[in-house]
């Protein structure tokens, strides 16, 4: 049986809710907003895996899973030229 889902602190308000690459993408890329945070807590803000995942009262390994996906996720719109969909 999977364990119950777990509230995480999102404390981020995007203006935007898309980016898209000037030619028309085939495909979408969709990123949850405990994966963005992740990355901005990460990339943004300079934290480390011990305080993101304080500030978002998650554990350790449940942050850097997050910041990984967030991350591949990412690279792939990049590479691919995907329109990444915030789902806020």
């Amino acid at each position: 049986m999977a364990r119950p889902k777990k509230c995480k602190i999102i404390d981020l308000c995007l203006e935007h809710n898309e980016f898209e690459p000037n030619k028309a993408p085939l495909k979408s890329v969709f990123l949850f907003p405990e994966e963005l945070q992740a990355i901005k807590l990460k990339d943004i803000d300079g934290l480390g895996v011990i305080k993101g995942a304080e500030k978002m009262w998650i554990s350790k390994s449940t942050f850097s899973n997050l910041y990984k996906k967030a991350h591949k996720k990412i690279t792939q719109a990049l590479i691919e030229g995907a329109k990444i969909v915030f789902k806020c």
